[in-house]
């Protein structure tokens, strides 16, 4: 199954309610005033108590509780508020299949998100861009475990085993999870950066040639996968020596600090979904 057949298959795809579509949309669009995006997610009971209970949450909660949308986007701001409802929004579209941990999937989810988010802000490139492009990397595995629950078992049978994912979807199903992931991210409108993004997670090469948010991607995962313990100059050095590999300049100045302090924070912020 390649990328012209998920095409012909698009109705398997999850498909975003139009309300939710409009409120993407807005939260794209770099001039939206916050008081209409406050009125777009007020239209939405679920969205709206998903943004309430991540903006209460421990990364986002300010003194007092937040009562409303209203509220949220007057304390919060902008950017914040615009993460909110896009991370609530994309989880509430996309159904996790039995035999998948939610917390566990939309947790990696995040993590990843809150990383690239970082990376992308001091690379000077759009940090809600860069998050959006995090959360929706690994949702290529939630697709294919829907469209082909039969091989996808199979693929992670042998995975389990120490096969490489890529490769083996290749071989069984004929795409890979990133190329599945940016067909569902050209089909809900999003920008030719991230879908590029997606496609080319993998690959930072190619990914620097089409999309610097799958450099992004790619550095944010290497990075949770082989975070070190150790005093905060041995990260720094660390990671000045993984973004000189890469050829990714940004500012290091208190970078291994902010990481460290998102350790974990996916998996706050998937509970707070649930």
């Amino acid at each position: 199954m390649g990328s012209a057949e998920i095409i012909s298959r698009i109705d398997q795809l999850p498909r975003l309610p139009k309300a939710i579509s409009d409120l993407l949309d807005a939260v794209n669009d770099d001039n939206v005033e916050m008081e209409l995006l406050a009125k777009k997610v007020s239209c939405d009971a679920l969205i709206s108590a998903k943004v309430l209970r991540m903006a209460n949450s421990a990364r986002f909660g300010r003194s007092r509780e937040i009562g409303s949308i209203d509220e949220a986007v007057i304390r919060l701001g902008q950017q914040p508020v615009k993460i909110l409802v896009t991370a609530s929004a994309i989880s509430s579209s996309i159904k996790v299949p039995a035999g998948v941990n939610p917390i566990e999937f939309w947790g990696r989810s995040f993590e990843v998100a809150f990383f690239a988010q970082e990376l992308a802000k001091r690379a000077k490139l759009r940090a809600d861009t860069g998050f959006t492009c995090g959360l929706l990397h690994n949702v290529g595995e939630l697709l294919l475990a829907l469209m082909e629950p039969a091989k996808w078992q199979q693929v992670q049978a042998a995975v389990a085993q120490g096969a490489d994912l890529r490769q083996l979807c290749l071989h069984l199903i004929g795409t890979e999870p990133a190329e599945v992931a940016a067909t569902l991210a050209a089909e809900w409108r999003f920008s030719d950066e991230l879908v590029e993004g997606l496609r080319y997670q993998n690959n930072p090469v190619l990914a620097e040639k089409r999309s610097p948010y799958g450099k992004i991607v790619f550095l944010a995962k290497l990075i949770i996968d082989n975070w070190p313990a150790g005093p905060e100059q041995e990260r720094t050095s660390w990671l000045a020596q993984i973004f000189d590999e890469y050829g990714l300049r940004l500012q290091l100045d208190g970078l291994a600090l902010k990481l460290e302090s998102l350790v974990g924070s996916g998996e706050e912020m998937a509970q707070q979904l649930g």
